[in-house]
């Protein structure tokens, strides 16, 4: 019989601050109470999910860099 012994790794999360425009920091908390979550958590998914397309496509353009490619 083999046991393996279980660790328990634990990351600090990091506060921040970022302050969104109005019309976002509305729409985000509009999104938090309609699926019962936080506003934190709301944050973190929209986080993961903009590095997982980053991470795939290789790239990242700032949006400044966009906004002046589309002016």
């Amino acid at each position: 019989m083999m046991t393996i012994a279980s660790t328990s790794c634990k990351v600090k999360a990091i506060r921040t601050t970022i302050p969104p425009p109005p019309e976002q920091f509305q729409r985000l908390q509009q999104m938090a109470e309609q699926h019962g979550l936080s506003l934190a958590g709301i944050v973190r998914q929209a986080t993961n999910g903009f590095l997982g397309r980053t991470k795939k496509r290789g790239q990242f353009r700032p949006l400044a860099s966009a906004e002046k490619d589309e002016g």
